[in-house]
């Protein structure tokens, strides 16, 4: 009888754990990472195949093969969390990601990872040839920073032990924001933990009201824009939340006294971008207020924006 050779290692699939927005923590035992603005996934290396995994298992291994070609020359088995990110110059760019995930045809998908590639940053291991969940995250990222993933298309981030340096530096590099870790947090896969808060730098910016969408007798979300002309604003997007439940209702009363039928954007109602049959209640542009967001959009759109009050 012939000697066996190893057993195979069957990797499991694991949903993602996922963070909880809130302020940055304060105490010993905090450790840090960048957040890179790109699309979370998994990433499978098991025998010979290479597998990319969104949240419920959606599947972009076709859609990154530049991805899946870096990650095949990693021995396995692996099982790594991270996002898929691309890059404009030294910051990533979540526009130009959009751009990529909603490609399909092969040709089409071959030549935008020709033109621009995208890498995976990896931030944790889960799996080894033996399951690393119960392990503490400080540990985890001993083992990932050991396995020399640094190369063309594949980057391992830094971490830091101290969330205030790690919050002041992606700040000046312009970064989306931190995640920041308990040391000593296991994974546990597809649950939303206190054990990880996640904190975005934000922007503010002074918009006019245009519209509104109501809710019943409240707001469900503002139209907002810049004034381009007296009377005429340039679209720049909705905000539906960061209100609270009596802000929506003081709202819907106020902007009812400034019906008109007409739209104070420049264009048409169907560039606004809402979808078919929405109900728009257009408003004489008089509302002035202050939002956050996280940054503007190539067309010029307000990202992730929350309310934050009327300016007058």
């Amino acid at each position: 009888m012939s000697p066996r050779g190893p057993a195979q290692v069957r990797l499991p699939h694991l949903e993602p754990m996922l963070a909880t927005a809130g302020p940055l923590p304060s105490g010993a035992g905090w450790w840090a990472e960048a957040t890179w603005d790109g699309i979370r996934a998994v990433a499978y290396r098991e025998g010979d195949s290479v597998r990319l995994a969104g949240r419920h298992d959606a599947d972009y291994t076709a859609r990154f093969p530049e991805v899946v070609e870096a990650l095949a020359d990693v021995p396995g088995p692996l099982v790594l969390d991270g996002e898929v990110v691309m890059m404009r110059g030294a910051l990533p760019s979540f526009a130009a990601l959009q751009t990529r995930i909603h490609r399909t045809r092969p040709a089409a998908v071959r030549a935008a990872a020709a033109s621009t590639p995208a890498l995976f940053v990896a931030f944790d291991l889960l799996h080894t040839d033996r399951p690393l969940l119960t392990e503490p995250y400080r540990q985890r990222r001993t083992v990932l920073e050991g396995l020399d993933l640094e190369r063309p298309g594949l980057r391992v981030p830094p971490v830091w032990t101290s969330v205030t340096e790690a919050y002041g530096w992606t700040k000046e590099q312009r970064l989306e924001g931190v995640i920041a870790k308990r040391s000593d947090s296991l994974y546990r896969p597809g649950a939303r933990s206190r054990d990880w808060i996640k904190i975005k730098h934000l922007r503010t910016a002074d918009v006019v009201i245009g519209g509104w969408l109501p809710g019943g007798a409240t707001v469900r979300a503002v139209l907002v824009g810049v004034p381009v002309e007296p009377g005429r604003l340039l679209f720049t997007g909705s905000v539906g939340t960061g209100f609270t439940t009596a802000e929506r209702r003081a709202l819907a009363a106020a902007l009812r006294r400034l019906d008109q039928p007409m739209s104070p954007f420049t264009g048409t109602p169907t560039g606004l971008g809402l979808p078919r049959g929405t109900e728009i209640r257009f408003v004489r542009p008089t509302l002035r207020a202050e939002v956050e967001f996280l940054e503007l959009t190539p067309a010029g759109r307000l990202r992730h924006p929350i309310w934050r009050g009327l300016r007058d």
